[in-house]
């Protein structure tokens, strides 16, 4: 399981939080507003400050590497199994130590089974405690510079490009994980908050306070 996986786990999480916005004494701005405004406004890509994030980092590879031991326990448990078999094979179908093992081998299918239940309850669950952790201390990091600087609004943006080129390589597989991939793509282009910025991004500022 590399940093992507990892991501990509993240990222169901991250999905009801990226995109905040933290205000001070007002929750949106109006068309006919003072453009004096300007000064009390700051941007900050979340997502590159969690791909930047130490503890982030490190804590992921921690949960890499005990879903490694989790993984080896599982082909452990998966390789008596598979002996088993081999053994049930030397013994006549009805007699009483072929009914033995194909009993015993029903039980480890029920065990094995029950433990990718579990592991994958306990990668879902991880993963949630972590992202929500460190986006808990990125917004607190937020709210401090913030307060410190006086913004009053400060909005999630992306610094990502829009690649017109890898749009359309993309579209040119027709299987079914690239078409979700593409669409999944084109909604965040599409929900994107801030379609422009000048001087305004304060991210290395955060990715700095937590780092």
């Amino acid at each position: 399981m590399d940093r992507n996986t990892i991501y990509a786990g993240v990222s169901v999480v991250l999905a009801g939080l990226l995109g905040f916005t933290w205000a001070q004494g007002r929750s949106a701005l109006s068309a006919d507003e003072s453009k004096s405004v300007g000064g009390e406004i700051a941007v900050v890509d979340i997502a590159r400050v969690f791909k930047g994030h130490k503890r982030f980092l490190a804590r992921g590879e921690e949960f890499k590497r005990e879903m490694e031991r989790a993984g080896e326990d599982a082909k452990t448990m998966l390789d008596a199994a598979r002996q088993l078999q081999e053994e049930l094979k030397r013994h006549k179908p009805g007699s009483a130590e072929h009914g033995r093992i194909q009993k015993e081998l029903q039980e480890k299918a029920v065990d094995l089974k029950k433990f990718q239940d579990d592991l994958q309850k306990h990668m879902i669950h991880e993963q949630q405690q972590i992202s929500l952790a460190t986006y808990q201390s990125i917004v607190d990091e937020v709210q401090r510079i913030a307060e410190s600087r006086g913004f009053k609004l400060v909005l999630n943006f992306s610094s990502e490009p829009i690649d017109a080129k890898e749009d359309n390589a993309g579209l040119q597989d027709k299987t079914m994980q690239m078409i979700q991939a593409q669409a999944m793509q084109t909604n965040q282009v599409l929900s994107r908050q801030v379609l422009y910025q000048n001087g305004l991004d304060i991210t290395d500022d955060v990715l700095q306070a937590v780092n």
